[in-house]
């Protein structure tokens, strides 16, 4: 194996380890909002971003899909980049939402209360994710496997 086959087989495998571990622990996030989508509703949508439009249990269950089928296309490596800037969305309003709620809580060399840093959670979140927004999935996913078979236009966002 070439020094260059080799390097490229490593960033595969690192963009399939992040791509995993980060779309299986998203998932807990859209199943949690799907638990209580009303309280949900009530307690950050309404109060934290009251200039939605729209029934705002609409923006919930968009958010808990987003992050649910997001994941699961992330796990896959099908529509990587679709998929990561509807989970950069959420993520961004859960900044948004940290930010408004707790601060940065002194970030990054406080120790906040009970060792419980608000913010911090989503901010790796959307780091991640942006960074699987610019390098795709890939070739150790299943979107690989199908790309070619899509217009030149459209195979980066495959």
């Amino acid at each position: 194996m070439s020094e260059k086959t080799s390097t490229s087989f490593s960033s595969d495998l690192c963009l399939l380890i992040m791509r995993v571990s980060a779309g299986v622990l998203m998932i807990h996030h859209g199943l949690e909002k799907l638990q209580d989508p009303a309280g949900f509703t009530s307690f950050i949508v309404d109060q934290y971003f009251p200039f939605l439009p729209f029934d705002h249990i609409l923006w919930t269950y968009l958010a808990a899909y987003t992050q649910i089928i997001g994941s699961v296309f992330l796990v896959l490596g099908i529509a990587t980049r679709p998929a990561v800037i509807g989970l950069l969305s959420t993520m961004l309003f859960a900044m948004v939402f940290h930010f408004l709620d707790t601060g940065l809580q002194g970030a990054p060399f406080a120790i906040v209360e009970a060792h419980n840093y608000e913010f911090e959670t989503s901010a790796l979140y959307f780091f991640i994710f942006l960074v699987l927004a610019i390098a795709g999935s890939g070739s150790l996913s299943l979107s690989s496997i199908y790309r070619n078979r899509f217009p030149q236009i459209i195979q980066g966002w495959v």
